[in-house]
């Protein structure tokens, strides 16, 4: 049954057995009847030629030779019996059968019916007419009965045939639609053999020309192989990323141990050890903020789920407060009316909005105004963070956004937050941007899809 085939034979021909079940229930009913109408026919033929017989020869027997040419003609054994008129009994066999219900059939026209004649079924047909002759004169009644062996040798012969040639047809047909779905299979199996000639290594779109039916399956197949190579794609840049910013942290470290061993004074070997731990320090951010950003990039939207995200930038500013403060910078956050429903990743997104606000702590001045705050714009969540600082021009934006690319030369920064931030709202579906304030500085912000 794991056969694709075999269950669209099975579903074609369980219905068409049970079609082909119900029609040979009709072709019998059919058969009989034909069979019974064409009995019933010939044995009233016979009938009449008995009373022409019995009146030609003035209510004798009729002659063996002639009974038995009937009995020939009819295929089963033939019996009969003739009244006069008032019921008088003129020949034939003297023990006939009777109709249960005592029906006497009307002038004129034959009455059918089934009894017994010595033990075995019969078919019996009465008949009354009105004659005038030399020995019957008036309503004479004729009775004919025959056993219905042949009857029922006819029925079955027909319904035989007629069930044989729907057998063909049901297996013709079983036939047909196996080598239908045989031949309607392959393309997918033309898609296997493609897919099983590729090397690990081969992500590139499937662009052979489908059936309708398999073109979804090779969509979701393509959209498949481009999020495994674009995670292919990230983790080798996070490698390369982490070799090339891991490389120079860990040979300063290298230096300023040997330069800890080699140093006679107790402040030098201090000294030393304090630079060790600013490097230290500074990689590890770093290191947090690879990692941040390669989790942006491997965002199981299955995971997703539905948060205010209100509280969310609340606390990012509340955390970023103190290191404000210690810059002589004021922080404010301007909190909405109503909440600001969105489906994603909440600890990720926090991590955005707090590189926004560390990267506004970090290149503005002492002394200025940083401000949080969040607004529906349109169809969209705009989460902002905006200072009185410095602003910048798109391209200096484009840059900045840019992995391990800051605006000054300084070591304090890792250059990933702008970036980090950029990635996170990419992989929610949205994206991030810049403006200059009205009244002077910069105004940095996530654009969200909303919900």
């Amino acid at each position: 049954m794991n056969s694709i085939r075999t269950k669209l034979l099975l579903w074609l021909m369980i219905p068409l057995v049970i079609i082909a079940a119900i029609v040979s229930l009709e072709t019998f009913f059919s058969s009989r009847k034909i069979s019974n109408d064409l009995n019933d026919r010939t044995l009233l033929a016979a009938t009449l030629t008995i009373l022409e017989n019995v009146i030609s020869s003035n209510g004798t027997l009729l002659a063996d030779a002639t009974l038995q040419t009937l009995t020939d003609n009819l295929g089963d054994r033939f019996f009969y019996h003739v009244t006069g008129p008032n019921g008088a009994f003129v020949t034939g066999y003297s023990n006939y059968p009777r109709p249960a219900n005592s029906q006497a059939p009307q002038l004129g026209k034959p009455l059918y019916f089934d009894g017994i004649h010595q033990g075995e079924p019969v078919r019996v047909v009465q008949l009354r007419q009105d004659l005038s002759g030399r020995a019957l004169n008036g309503t004479t009644t004729i009775t004919a009965w025959q056993r219905v062996t042949k009857r029922a040798e006819l029925t079955l012969s027909l319904f035989a045939r007629s069930l044989m040639r729907l057998a063909m047809l049901v297996l013709a047909a079983g036939a047909i639609v196996w080598f239908a779905v045989a031949i309607g299979l392959r393309p997918l199996i033309g898609l296997q053999s493609a897919i099983e000639r590729r090397t690990p290594y081969d992500l590139n779109p499937i662009k052979r020309l489908m059936p309708v039916e398999l073109r979804g399956i090779v969509s979701s197949m393509n959209e498949l192989f481009e999020r495994v190579s674009r995670s292919k794609r990230n983790r080798e840049r996070f490698i390369g990323d982490a070799a090339h910013q891991l490389r120079n942290p860990v040979a300063a470290i290298k230096v300023q141990a040997e330069a800890a061993l080699a140093a006679g004074q107790k402040s030098n070997v201090d000294s030393s050890l304090h630079q060790i731990v600013q490097v230290v320090d500074h990689s590890t951010g770093m290191i947090n903020k690879m990692l941040s950003g390669a989790s942006a990039h491997s965002l199981d939207r299955e995971q997703e789920s539905t948060h205010d995200l209100v509280p969310m930038v609340e606390e990012a500013t509340l955390m970023a407060a103190p290191r404000a403060f210690d810059n002589d910078q004021d922080i404010s956050f301007s909190k909405p009316t109503k909440q600001m429903l969105f489906q994603g990743n909440l600890v990720l997104l926090r991590e955005a909005v707090s590189n926004l606000i560390d990267n506004a702590i970090h290149h503005t001045e002492p002394g200025t105004v940083i401000e949080v705050g969040l607004v529906l714009s349109g169809e969209n969540i705009e989460i902002y963070v905006a200072d009185s600082g410095r602003a910048i021009t798109q391209e200096e934006f484009l840059t900045l956004t840019q992995p391990f690319l800051t605006r000054d030369d300084s070591s304090s920064g890792s250059g990933l937050g702008l970036s980090i931030s950029k990635d996170i709202a990419k992989s929610h579906g949205g994206y991030l941007a810049t403006s200059e304030q009205a009244g002077g500085g910069k105004r940095i912000s996530i654009i969200l899809p909303s919900q």
